[in-house]
């Protein structure tokens, strides 16, 4: 009897800790808010940072279509979702270009959905965070597409990276998974790693005139998965490395083979700066690739090219006037003068020598005092315009 006592109050015991903790889930879940932000006057916010500023960690914060002129500082834990889905028709353009567009400096929050654009330092900035969610965002016209400063365990997916000076860049930064990225027509490397290791990267289409930063030590980091039957970026039938082109269409996936036809090229690829890619992916659907190519804007990034060309042309020619006009030219002018002051003298000299050897007298032509007064004032003008 009194076993079965027992039993009946351990039972009890249980299941009141099991409706306490159905209550303090419950709780949990209904204190957590979904803020809607929207350019209209139809959301809770109309900006983006004021509804960041009101979150409590927890919250999702979901932003309707439209373009939100801010620089964000997300410090809280909270999911940041665009409504759509579509990078394409929610924008957000830094307000300060000076500054990254979107700075994450909190563990464990999520960014999906949006068009990063109009900042000169980093599009998405991740510092010192573990575990955030950086997903289906186009970044494109910064100096880092995404970049990772002193961040763990982070999952960087499904991304477009275009049209930035490097694509991803990770400082002190350890792994993290970064998979399933369009790194394309960037003007540096599509990814860069100093200090970093351990990173899982895979499944990523790279075509970059330099896919790899040759100077990172690249050896201490994965670039591939274990071969898995599902379709990959480029809709192969097997998950494996990354596909390796270039702007030639000479790049590594491009001219590989594939004699089993399995979609992974037959022989792995070594990466510059150390380590290899055992399962580079081969094009077996050539459609998917050209289909790809089609969210790629090629010829932004030859007009890219041409300006920084334009630029540093002008440059050049900016600096040979500066030569030109400097105080080396001034100098060399003021030696002139002085050259054209002796020689005047030394001419004078002579004539009024031969005066009087002749005893002839003649008209007095100009003299050295009013050469050089015509010289100076010349030099004066010029330099003075």
């Amino acid at each position: 009897m009194r076993r079965i006592k027992g039993h009946n109050f351990r039972a009890f015991k249980l299941t009141a800790l099991a409706i306490t903790l159905a209550v303090l889930c419950t709780c949990s879940a209904s204190s957590a808010s979904n803020l809607r932000v929207s350019s209209a006057t139809d959301g809770d916010y109309i900006s983006l940072q004021a509804a960041i500023d009101e979150a409590e960690a927890g919250d999702t914060i979901i932003v309707s279509p439209g373009t939100y002129v801010e620089n964000l500082k997300i410090n809280k834990q909270v999911q940041i979702w665009s409504e759509s889905g579509n990078p394409e028709d929610t924008v957000i353009r830094a307000a300060e270009p000076t500054k990254s567009a979107v700075e994450i400096s909190v563990d464990r929050a999520s960014f999906s959905g949006f068009a990063i654009e109009g900042s000169e330092k980093a599009g998405i900035l991740l510092t010192g965070v573990n575990s955030c969610y950086i997903n289906n965002n186009r970044v494109q016209g910064a100096e880092y597409g995404i970049l990772l400063k002193g961040s763990d365990s982070n999952t960087i997916s499904n991304n477009l990276i275009t049209l930035d000076e490097k694509g991803i860049r990770l400082e002190n930064s350890n792994s993290n998974d970064i998979i399933g990225n369009t790194i394309a027509y960037n003007y540096g490397p599509g990814i860069s790693l100093e200090a970093s290791s351990k990173n899982l990267i895979y499944n990523n289409y790279f075509k970059n005139a330099e896919n790899v930063d040759e100077k990172a030590a690249n050896a201490e980091n994965l670039w591939q998965s274990p071969l898995k039957t599902k379709k990959n970026i480029v809709s192969g039938p097997y998950i494996g490395g990354n596909f390796w082109a270039d702007l030639e269409g000479k790049g590594y996936s491009e001219t590989g083979v594939d004699e089993n036809s399995n979609g992974i090229c037959d022989t792995s690829y070594n990466i510059t700066g150390g380590g290899t890619d055992n399962y580079p992916l081969f094009p077996k659907v050539p459609n998917a690739v050209k289909a790809l190519e089609s969210n790629l804007n090629a010829s932004a990034y030859e007009q890219g090219l041409a300006d920084m060309e334009k630029a540093t042309s002008s440059e050049t020619t900016v600096n040979k006037t500066e030569e030109a006009t400097g105080p080396a030219a001034e100098n060399a002018t003021d030696e002139n003068i002085t050259n054209e002051n002796a020689t005047n003298e030394n001419t004078t000299d002579k004539n009024a020598t031969n005066e009087e050897g002749s005893g002839e007298k003649e008209s007095p032509g100009p003299g050295p005092g009013i050469v050089g007064l015509a010289v100076g004032a010349a030099y004066f003008l010029r330099r003075d315009r």
